[in-house]
């Protein structure tokens, strides 16, 4: 009985220290484990955010397609070198009102040079219906103004 009282600590010191590598042992399994589905999830999601990248790409260029199909449409239109009656309008309406026509050529989706010249040209129009003094300017000066 001495000796098993002498033998105590360290047969529970070897016991202690078996049980202790049983543990880590049994925590790097499951962090092996964790790390593996880890990377599975990882590549799954990478495959993922390939395909949407792909998926971005052929929606981009699609539009870039219809964009230009588009453009091309209503360059090939009968009177698309002018502007239709109902533009013609909303321009003018939007220069009445102060519009910059920057603004007036974003909004509408025409070239700026359109509504510039289109704003010219309605200006010298409205000359002879004035019937003032500026009815007597010269052309280029409004060109110039405007």
């Amino acid at each position: 009985m001495r000796t098993f009282v002498a033998l105590l600590p360290y047969i529970l010191l070897a016991a202690n220290t078996v049980l202790l590598l049983a543990l880590f042992f049994g925590i790097n399994q499951r962090v092996r484990n964790l790390n593996s589905r880890a990377k599975t999830r990882e590549a799954a999601l990478e495959m993922e955010a390939s395909r949407n990248s792909n998926a971005i790409k052929e929606l981009t260029n699609k539009i870039a397609i219809l964009e230009r199909e588009d453009r091309q449409l209503s360059s090939t239109e009968p009177g698309a070198g002018g502007l239709n009656s109902t533009l013609r309008g909303k321009v003018l309406k939007m220069h009445r009102l102060g519009q910059p026509a920057d603004r007036i050529s974003e909004v509408l989706r025409i070239p700026r040079g359109q509504v510039d010249l289109l704003v010219k040209v309605h200006t010298i129009v409205m000359r002879t219906y004035q019937g003032s003094t500026s009815a007597m300017e010269p052309i280029e000066e409004v060109v110039k103004k405007g």
